[in-house]
């Protein structure tokens, strides 16, 4: 019996995501700090502005960044992302 944990492979499937995913943030911090509480800007107002500026981007992938950023928000971790890079 073989096992298949000797050969690790990349499980990720979005890799341009990861590539431009600080951009994104950058682009979308400011609409998330405004949803606090009651949400401002929707998602698909937050998938047009994706779209807007990367339209390489399939709709899932735009998805996955917008639920992310999302994410981080509320954990307190976007913020300090965007300052670091900035």
């Amino acid at each position: 019996m073989t096992s298949n944990f000797s050969d690790p492979k990349e499980r990720r499937e979005h890799h341009h995501v990861r590539e431009v995913f600080e951009q994104c943030c950058a682009l979308l911090a400011p609409m998330v700090a405004g949803n606090t509480g009651v949400i401002t800007v929707s998602n698909f107002g937050m998938l047009h502005v994706l779209m807007g500026h990367f339209p390489e981007l399939s709709s899932a992938e735009m998805n996955i960044v917008i639920l992310t950023v999302e994410k981080m928000h509320r954990n307190g971790r976007l913020q300090a992302m965007v300052t670091k890079e900035a």
